[in-house]
């Protein structure tokens, strides 16, 4: 069986030969470190330790485009206040030592009124020429005889309306002004559809991975209520195309605790939510109690990486196994792995998943 086959089959409870060995790619701050202590430079982390590839992406531009010009508006020793691509003027330090480990700070939002929004729909234009390379079509069958997942990430309604209004005028907007909110929720779900359309001419799509993040620690960003007021019929419309054209894995990526919206998202059409972040209150067990067929991934915490032997492995060998016989299960780290997480402590990881996955015996460590 091949990683591709293998990841259908275990987000759709079928019959597997093992657990697919995946990993988010490794940061660039992460690696920094690993290197530092001993990997070897010039190879990937999914070469090094045998891992499945996780997915493929085709290379299909399914958010802005064109991007904002990024400007410089000031900066000193320490800090920068720019214009980032996608038009926000952010506060940040001037020295990203750590990428993908920051927190960055938003002063405005590009879109402030109907005006600003009607503009920012030039840059989501399905028919823009630069979505798709020249060469799409021949590329095509290349993706189609992957023995990797095959999948398309997508902006979607949250997440890509955040990226308009920001975090807070986002959440008032849903009181404040629901009219034009119902407006960027329907373009946002047209154009996904559109630019799908010519995908799906020329490549099978097994999963859809629509990019949320609607949730921090404990609770969601946007009440059940008003997800099923504003955001379930585009759900709904939008997993009824992809499923109607032959996608069998639709994924809400959100980061956090999602709590109440993820029987929103079942009844919606999704078949699986990733990461599955421990830190934020997931608990594995009792998400699959509640929804036994619904797919999960991550749900191994960093935190107890970067902690001795010991802690990986009554970490994973408390989730991993019992996990696995449920079904519907794909364990990596619960997101990134952060950079004090040491080699040799994700080597160890890497040991036990592969010892689980072949049926190999696995003994407990002392310390």
């Amino acid at each position: 069986m091949d990683a591709r086959q293998r990841f259908v089959n275990t987000l759709k409870f079928k019959e597997i030969d093992r657990i697919p060995l995946v990993e988010w790619p490794i940061r660039e701050a992460t690696l920094r470190e690993w290197v530092r202590q001993g990997f070897p430079e010039g190879i990937s982390p999914c070469e090094f330790y045998s891992m499945d590839t996780i997915w493929i992406k085709p290379p299909i531009k399914t958010g802005m485009h064109p991007f904002f010009k990024e400007k410089i508006i000031e900066e000193d020793d320490n800090y920068k206040i720019w214009i980032d691509n996608l038009g926000a003027t952010r506060k940040d330090f001037k020295d990203d030592k750590n990428p993908g480990f920051v927190t960055r700070s938003w002063l405005k939002h590009p879109v402030e009124s109907r005006e600003d929004f009607n503009e920012m729909k030039k840059r989501y234009n399905p028919a823009d020429s630069g979505r798709f390379p020249e060469d799409f079509e021949k590329i095509a069958d290349a993706y189609n005889m992957a023995m990797s997942p095959v999948i398309i990430s997508i902006p979607f309604l949250f997440w890509t309306a955040r990226d308009w209004l920001g975090f807070e005028n986002l959440c008032m907007a849903f009181y404040d002004n629901p009219s034009l909110l119902h407006d960027m929720f329907e373009h946002i779900t047209d154009f996904a559809m559109e630019v799908m359309k010519r995908a799906y001419k020329y490549i099978k799509i097994d999963a859809i991975e629509l990019e949320e993040d609607m949730a921090y620690k404990g609770a969601p960003m946007v009440s059940p209520e008003m997800f099923r007021k504003f955001m379930f019929p585009h759900y709904r419309r939008f997993i009824d195309f992809a499923k109607g054209n032959g996608t069998e894995i639709i994924m809400v990526d959100c980061d956090g605790y999602p709590g109440g919206l993820i029987p929103h998202w079942i009844e919606a059409g999704a078949d699986a939510m990733s990461p599955c972040e421990i830190a934020a209150g997931i608990d594995l067990f009792e998400i699959r109690r509640q929804f036994p067929q619904f797919g999960l991934l991550g749900g191994i915490d960093k935190r107890e990486l970067a902690k001795s032997k010991k802690h990986i492995y009554l970490e994973v060998m408390g989730k991993v196994p019992e996990m696995m016989d449920k079904g519907g299960f794909i364990p990596h780290v619960d997101h990134a792995v952060p950079y004090d997480v040491s080699f040799g402590n994700y080597s160890y990881f890497r040991q036990l998943m592969s010892s689980i996955a072949y049926g190999e015996p696995i003994k407990e460590p002392k310390e």
